[in-house]
């Protein structure tokens, strides 16, 4: 009897075991699940840094990504959010931020436009990011972004309009959204043709 409680408990704990690995390996954001490919511990914040992509994309490809990371020095996520929207402004990149002083969230979101292509399609990246307290130490964020392809003025009102009435569905989801745990390992980068 007692080699069976072993067995099952032993079964059960390795169930749960690929299902917590099986959890930090992709996050459901807005019915779509993206998987983890790329995982490097921050130089600059001493924390790693996580990027999730849809499972046919990767770097180079991605129209939608989520990204995670740790700021395990940084204990204040509304100083956090401050101080990226100030890196902004000196780039005169025009963003929103809210602040949530109770439960001590900063939601930062901008547009970037892709300064490498002069010529159409002009690429644009709408952004998302949560800033909270870690539930270790210091601060966590969680990044969506979206990519938008111009190719002419008519698909131009098209982006626009679009735009404008996603921008604030994403940050209500975003919101509301728990951050996935910060994968604590170096991935690297992989790449749709290193997947088997």
């Amino acid at each position: 009897m007692n080699r069976l409680l072993v067995f099952l408990f032993c079964l059960i704990f390795s169930i749960n075991l690929t299902s917590a690995k099986d959890n930090l390996n992709s996050v459901s954001y807005n019915g779509n699940k993206y998987y983890l490919k790329y995982s490097e511990k921050s130089k600059e914040h001493n924390g790693y840094y996580n990027q999730y992509f849809k499972q046919n994309e990767d770097f180079d490809s991605w129209t939608e990504m989520i990204a995670v990371q740790h700021f395990p020095n940084v204990y204040s996520p509304i100083d956090l959010a401050h101080t990226f929207r100030e890196y902004l402004e000196e780039y005169n990149c025009p963003s929103s931020l809210l602040i949530d002083e109770k439960d001590n969230v900063g939601v930062l979101d901008f547009i970037l436009i892709d300064s490498k292509t002069e010529n159409a399609p002009l690429k644009l990246e709408f952004n998302v990011f949560k800033y909270i307290k870690s539930p270790y130490c210091g601060s966590v964020s969680m990044q969506y972004a979206k990519k938008y392809s111009i190719d002419d003025i008519k698909n131009l009102e098209s982006v626009k309009k679009d735009f404008e009435k996603y921008r604030l569905k994403a940050i209500d989801k975003i919101m509301l959204i728990t951050i996935p745990e910060v994968v604590n390992k170096d991935i690297g980068e992989i790449k749709l043709n290193d997947l088997p």
